[in-house]
């Protein structure tokens, strides 16, 4: 195992220890197992449930963000300061792939309309051609962890954020429970 992926894992696990009792999670039409953070459904013939090994397990992509911060506090001139955080977890896309979702194989796929689903049932939505055929797609990542430590509670175990939007608040998502594709 990678020195990347045994991060992962122990970011999850530090993240969430009282976990083993799974949450409740709005996209789910059944109870989760213990110890179960994400669950992606309709992507393939059945759900795939993850725990923290199995996230830990899937190809891990760390993405930076650049943000602009202007303060007019602490600055006349107006200046802007460069901030940039580092996500580490695993593109959407690649979760979905290993989940089931197969565009080659099934013609439905192109019309496939993807849901995030956060704990307070907040969701954003993504297309299948957003995610695989076009760059978007390689900047939407379920975030484990930020800046090499793991979320904090109210932003985790698990989070979602597309970076190529202009506006990135709208579609990101804290506390990812379930990946839900409808066609």
């Amino acid at each position: 195992m990678s020195a990347l992926k045994k991060i992962a894992l122990l970011a999850l696990a530090a993240a969430a220890p009282g976990l083993a009792l799974a949450q409740a999670c709005p996209g789910d039409a059944s109870p989760r197992a213990a110890g179960t953070l994400l669950t992606v459904q309709g992507a393939g013939p059945a759900t795939l449930a993850l725990d923290a090994a199995a996230l830990a397990a899937l190809p891990q992509a760390t993405l930076t963000q650049r943000q602009s911060v202007t303060s007019s506090v602490t600055s006349n001139s107006g200046t802007a300061d460069e901030r940039r955080l580092a996500y580490g977890g695993v593109l959407l896309r690649e979760l979905l792939t290993r989940a089931g979702l197969d565009a080659a194989r099934d013609r439905g796929a192109h019309v496939a309309v993807v849901e995030a689903v956060a704990t307070d049932n907040y969701r954003a939505v993504f297309t299948w051609g957003e995610l695989f055929n076009t760059t978007v797609g390689e900047q939407v990542i379920v975030i484990a962890m930020q800046d090499g430590q793991p979320l904090d509670a109210a932003a985790g175990p698990l989070a979602l954020r597309s970076l190529a939007d202009l506006r990135p608040g709208p579609r990101h998502v804290r506390n990812l429970c379930a990946v839900i594709v409808r066609r």
